[in-house]
């Protein structure tokens, strides 16, 4: 039995099927269990299969044993347990993600008081977001953080590098998976008629329905009918694989050594056209798709 089916059957118990008194317990009695909770964090694998319990632990114990040591125990379907033996080693865990198992991401939690499991939302989910079409005046810190704020909770601004500068923006953001992915973020100077949208662009995007844009279920699987109707049939749809980008690491790793003669290679940087009437937008490189951006059915 999982721990949803557990707190639904608590939830359904009445007063007279509760056996005895209720028992106080002391604080001496629980103080260990206290302390465990704080070095535990509380993982939910985003994906519509069962995952294999043996190869999600020992993948991850692989992949966290540079941070440091870790207990995993599977505490319900796709839920696992980690614990750590120290603050220092969960909370750079915590910090370093977002996490993946099998391309699924995975949702952390931080338990609290008594470590119900079962109470936990697993809604959350850290993204490295890229902001296309920007003018170079929104190339800055403080504007990163504004935008980074429309899209979700802001978890990491980017350093001082210019590495992407002038090309996008790359911020790091907690983003509600109940609600539709934003496709942009349109903006306007004071004193200023010109709008421009910003493009967002999510890297290691799982699968989501192209109908509603929730992560979490496929297109055939959307519970908004008419939405679903309408992109099986071929109409125009708001949302597309598109807001799929590739990370920064896997974009490096595919640029071609120097001297490599690979005519399929584009440029390292091309103009995107205008996205309305009254914008422009910054050269961005080949693995950014631009021809895509003019499929856009903005609505």
């Amino acid at each position: 039995m999982d721990a949803a089916e557990i707190a639904r059957l608590c939830a359904s118990l009445s007063i007279s099927d509760v056996d005895g008194p209720i028992r106080q317990v002391s604080g001496e009695m629980i103080s260990g269990g206290l302390n465990d909770v704080e070095h535990c964090l509380v993982g939910k694998v985003l994906s519509g299969k069962r995952v294999n319990r043996e190869a999600f632990k020992k993948v991850i114990e692989q992949l966290w044993s540079p941070i440091g040591k870790v207990e995993i125990e599977s505490v319900g379907e796709n839920i696992f347990m980690f614990f750590f033996p120290n603050l220092e080693v969960r909370s750079m865990v915590w910090s370093r993600g977002p996490w993946h198992f099998d391309q699924c991401p995975i949702m952390l939690e931080k338990p609290t008081g008594a470590g119900n499991i079962s109470t936990l939302p697993f809604r959350m989910v850290d993204f490295w977001v890229q902001i296309h079409n920007l003018p170079l005046m929104c190339m800055n810190t403080r504007m990163a953080k504004y935008l980074a704020e429309q899209i979700g909770s802001v978890v990491e601004l980017p350093a001082d590098s210019r590495e992407c500068w002038g090309r996008f923006l790359r911020v790091k953001v907690k983003i509600d998976i109940s609600k539709p992915l934003k496709r942009c973020v349109r903006l306007s100077a004071d004193g200023s008629r010109e709008v421009t949208t910003a493009i967002l662009l999510y890297e290691r995007l799982p699968d989501f329905c192209y109908a509603c844009c929730l992560i979490g279920h496929g297109l055939r699987d959307c519970p908004n009918d008419d939405a679903r109707l309408e992109a099986l049939e071929g109409e125009a749809t708001k949302y597309g694989s598109w807001l799929r980008e590739a990370s920064v690491e896997q974009s490096k790793a595919r640029i071609p050594k120097k001297g490599s003669n690979d005519s399929g290679n584009a440029p390292a940087s091309s103009p995107l056209g205008n996205l309305n009437e009254k914008n422009s937008a910054t050269g961005r490189t080949s693995g950014e798709t631009a021809l895509r951006r003019r499929r856009l059915n903005w609505k």
